[in-house]
């Protein structure tokens, strides 16, 4: 889908507040609500606005334990590829998973409460998983960026 000025502005806005109210959003965008709300349902449809979701700190939910890892299969078959996926979906630690190019097959995004809950994760969940060869990671020590905003300046 192509986006216009308008639809490009309303992506941003919602990225930036995604509570607003189709009148606040219309008022922001020089829209009318009718049109506006259109616009939103139309974007929605087309996968352009994917949901909407609340950004949760998880270290204020205890999770104090950030950490990347990559994971490396020992063959990189479809049969192996889906067995993998199908193992992470149970785990509810792993709140990301890339395919990646290189070294390692995936890169894995975690966040557990602590050391021992992410070495149990490691040691005992992904290691186990019968298609796993290698797993390396990465702790993370500070969050210097951190956004859910997708980029809109190639679109202005």
């Amino acid at each position: 889908m192509a986006l216009d000025r308008l639809d490009a502005r309303i992506v941003a806005e919602l990225q930036s507040e995604g509570r607003l109210t189709v009148v606040e959003l219309g008022e922001r965008i020089g829209l009318t609500g009718t049109p506006c709300a259109r616009r939103v349902r139309q974007l929605e449809r087309e996968g352009v606005i994917a949901g909407y979701a609340a950004i949760v700190d998880p270290v204020k939910l205890g999770l104090k334990v950030q950490a990347f890892v990559q994971v490396k299969l020992d063959r990189h078959t479809d049969r192996n590829v889906e067995a993998f996926e199908r193992a992470l979906a149970a785990l509810e630690q792993v709140v990301s998973c890339h395919a990646t190019t290189g070294e390692y097959d995936f890169m894995l995004q975690v966040t557990t409460p602590d050391l021992d809950a992410l070495s149990t994760l490691v040691l005992r969940r992904l290691l186990k998983i019968p298609c796993v060869r290698d797993v390396h990671s990465s702790i993370v020590l500070d969050t210097v960026k951190a956004s859910t905003r997708v980029p809109l300046g190639h679109l202005a």
